[in-house]
């Protein structure tokens, strides 16, 4: 394999991500930074990320013969030129230096932003031609892309296309400012590219602000952002804003509210944005106030109207000036699946598809296959499977489970598939992780949550004590492909979660969304036979070939990646089951044997009084977690020293602090679930 092997990079920004392609043009491995260092959309530098690709493929850096990378806020190569001497100042961190981040000695490309975007859908559309409409937040500067570079690729030299339209047009580009790719549009045949739409967006204020002054930008995903932004303080939170949309008209009832005022309206080419409203919106980053849940999920409706209006019109009218009948969507624009909904319902194109990775992550995805096609220039598509990330084998997972057996028990099933159906038709929550990770945002059975949409309280459950996130956020359908038209309105597939449908019947509450809809996922069998195995062993029990499927993780967390993640996320929340690899595995409960001797994990604690003496703050701080205790659990932490038991404990506690019996006893719980102590029975002592 010496020297045949390409890079992908998505690298120094957020959302860094890495691609391995072997001589053939097939994916070996992919991964975003955020899952190893569990940041979410975590960037910089790529250098422990290259290295874990290296040896989950068992592979050197000898045996890569291309790298191409892509940065969408400056150019790499620039960048890279003042790192060593930035770094020596401690501006960024050794690991910026580290040859698996750097690559010396291999040959290295740089692709813009929007046209790697487009190499990210163009080898896995399954369509011989068609356009790829790229949306987002913002690509590379006018200025850098104009720039001359041996090694650095851009749309600039592609051939345009016969109705080619660019806006602002050359003349109005000179302002003195700077202007970033907004939108752009590609006409393509098999891998041969042509750039038809282009809009620019300026930098209306200074790039050192906050996030490069983002939220002052005029594309249509930086608009949606600030809107995100000025709900949540998140510019990524742009899925909230989507799924909060649809309680608008709920959460004002009854209001007298004055006409809801628009945000931006088209057409696309001439985009206006009400920069009145935007700068006069009250209560920004007010979240924790409930008063302004209303005025939030108005300002969440209307941003979500005003760009399905706009995208739905421009795409209608490309469509009738260029006859194309399919069309791909890319950017983070297209993870909107309530936009891409109705695209596919009535924009006028006969197929419409959406990559399982349409936001930056994918990016290394384009970076990898335009390197490939420069060395190797392939003819024929490829499958577009998401399971492109780590595999664990099964002595990893025990060796994993052993380390937690204090609070697990775990056992093999003869048949797995029935068994988890049975808990799952019996109202239980279960967790997935099997197989090898999803790539991209969504989580499609191999890192996954499922439950019964039949169960009316079911979202409420999930979303309070399972994922620990705000009430609103609704959840998707898995549905077996061949019986989708049965339960949604909608026509065709959506292997990877990205169009919303409407729902067809009310047996289906933990799915259907406020607005009746729902995020759909129709599974095929050659997609994932082991999900396709338990959801035909759902229908078996209950008639119903449909699941609810959310991501294994916990809120502000990234998919989990890890048996050690799934672990503990499991003990962390309330799920019901976890299938690890081929096992089931089940929390123990506290033990009930008085008798029993409890022992404390090794860790410290501190506690901050009051000039009376009273404590104030209390923290228990053991394998790399710290929680927040009160004086009574610290006390009984402590003195579990695996020679006294809970017996012996309790009356203690009781008799020199005159504690009850039930506070000690929801102390000990409290412990045990923490994690923070272990039993021994006394045939062990």
């Amino acid at each position: 394999m010496s020297g045949d092997l390409t890079l992908g990079l998505n690298q120094y920004t957020h959302s860094a991500s890495a691609c391995l392609l072997n001589a053939r043009g097939e994916i070996l491995f992919a991964l975003s930074k955020e899952r190893i260092t569990r940041k979410k959309h975590d960037g910089g530098d790529v250098s422990e990320l290259v290295r874990h690709l290296l040896e989950q493929c068992q592979v050197s850096l000898e045996d890569i013969e291309l790298v191409v990378a892509n940065n969408h806020l400056f150019r790499i190569d620039a960048f890279e030129s003042t790192l060593h001497w930035a770094q020596s100042l401690n501006q960024y961190s050794p690991s910026y230096l580290d040859p698996h981040n750097l690559l010396p000695g291999i040959e290295k490309h740089e692709l813009s932003h929007h046209l790697a975007h487009a190499w990210s859908v163009l080898p896995f559309c399954p369509f011989d031609r068609g356009l790829i409409v790229v949306m987002d937040g913002m690509g590379n500067t006018r200025e850098e892309i104009c720039r001359a570079g041996d090694s650095f690729h851009s749309d600039l030299a592609l051939p345009h296309a016969k109705s080619f339209l660019e806006t602002p047009d050359a003349d109005n580009l000179s302002n003195g400012k700077g202007w970033r790719e907004g939108e752009t549009v590609y006409q393509f045949e098999d891998y041969s590219l042509k750039l038809l739409f282009k809009r620019w967006i300026c930098e209306n204020t200074p790039t050192l602000l906050y996030n490069y002054g983002f939220e002052n930008m005029e594309s249509l995903g930086a608009i949606y952002s600030r809107i995100s932004s000025h709900i949540f303080g998140d510019w990524n939170a742009c899925g909230k804003v989507m799924g909060m949309a649809p309680w608008a008209n709920k959460w004002n009832e009854g209001e007298k509210r004055a006409k809801s005022d628009w945000i931006l309206r088209g057409p696309l080419q001439n985009l206006e944005v009400n920069w009145e409203r935007l700068q006069n919106a009250p209560n920004p980053n007010q979240w924790n106030d409930k008063s302004n849940h209303p005025l939030y999920a108005q300002m969440s409706a209307d941003i979500q109207r005003d760009l399905e209006n706009t995208v739905h019109d421009f795409l209608a009218n490309l469509q009738e000036k260029t006859g194309e009948k399919n069309i791909c969507i890319v950017g983070g624009v297209a993870l909107n699946c309530a936009l891409n909904g109705r695209l596919a319902k009535d924009a006028g194109f006969e197929n419409i598809f959406v990559p399982p990775w349409p936001g930056d992550d994918g990016l290394a995805i384009g970076c990898a296959f335009f390197g490939h096609h420069l060395k190797h220039s392939p003819t024929s598509k490829t499958n577009p499977m998401p399971y492109l990330g780590t595999h664990f084998d099964e002595q990893y997972i025990l060796e994993s489970l052993s380390e937690y057996e204090s609070w697990l028990e775990c056992y093999l099933s003869p048949d797995l598939s029935s068994a988890v159906a049975e808990e799952l038709a019996n109202g239980k929550t279960v967790a997935v992780f099997r197989g090898r990770a999803e790539f991209g945002p969504r989580a499609l059975g191999n890192r996954s949550i499922l439950a019964d949409p039949r169960v009316e309280g079911m979202v409420d459950r999930i979303n309070s004590a399972i994922k620990k996130r705000e009430g609103f956020r609704p959840f998707a359908p898995v549905v077996r492909a061949e019986s989708a038209q049965e339960y949604f309105d909608f026509q065709g597939t959506s292997p990877f979660m990205s169009f919303t449908a409407q729902v067809k019947t009310k047996e289906l509450p933990a799915i259907t969304h406020a607005d009746g809809s729902a995020r759909l996922q129709t599974l095929s069998r050659d997609d994932n036979p082991d999900f396709d195995d338990l959801l035909l062993a759902f229908e078996k029990r209950t008639g119903l070939p449909v699941l609810l499927n959310t991501s294994f993780n916990l809120a502000g967390d990234p998919l989990v990646e890890t048996p050690e993640n799934a672990i503990q996320t499991f003990l962390d929340s309330e799920l019901d089951l976890l299938v690890l690899g081929q096992y089931l595995v089940r929390k123990k409960s506290l033990p009930s044997d008085l008798e029993a001797k409890p022992i404390h994990t090794p860790g410290n604690a501190e506690m901050v009084s009051d000039q009376e003496g009273e404590p104030l703050n209390v923290r228990i701080s053991s394998a790399g977690r710290t929680h927040d205790s009160d004086a009574l659990e610290l006390g009984i932490w402590e003195a579990c020293d695996g020679q006294s038991t809970i017996s012996e404990i309790q009356a203690w506690f009781q008799e020199e602090h005159g504690e009850s019996a039930k506070g000690i006893q929801s102390r000990f719980e409290r412990l045990w679930q923490k994690r923070l102590i272990q039993f021994q029975h006394p045939e062990h002592s």
